[in-house]
């Protein structure tokens, strides 16, 4: 019985020993960054004529303002019977 425990003792640090050089080994290994790939450098699509050049966008024309109160819902009016005023001065 005694060789038994000890043979199971002895396979549970095992184990917990392989399963923390495990991780830290897959850890260290995430940690390195990629290696860098050599790229060719190419030309512009539109320098070299595979593609024609991108147009100026045309003028924005300025639309005419809104009104005041586009739904009908009146913020200040609301404001000023909430706090208990009858009629809204200064309009």
């Amino acid at each position: 019985m005694r060789i038994l425990r000890l043979l199971l003792g002895g396979l549970v640090v095992a184990a917990s020993t392989a399963i923390v050089v495990f991780i830290a080994a897959d850890r260290l290994a995430h940690l390195a960054p990629p290696a860098p790939v050599a790229r060719i450098a190419s030309a512009e699509p539109s320098a070299t004529g595979s593609i024609p050049a991108p147009m100026p966008a045309p003028a924005v024309v300025p639309k005419k303002a809104a009104p005041a109160i586009p739904s009908g819902y009146d913020t200040e009016r609301l404001r000023a019977l909430i706090q208990g005023d009858p009629l809204m001065r200064g309009r």
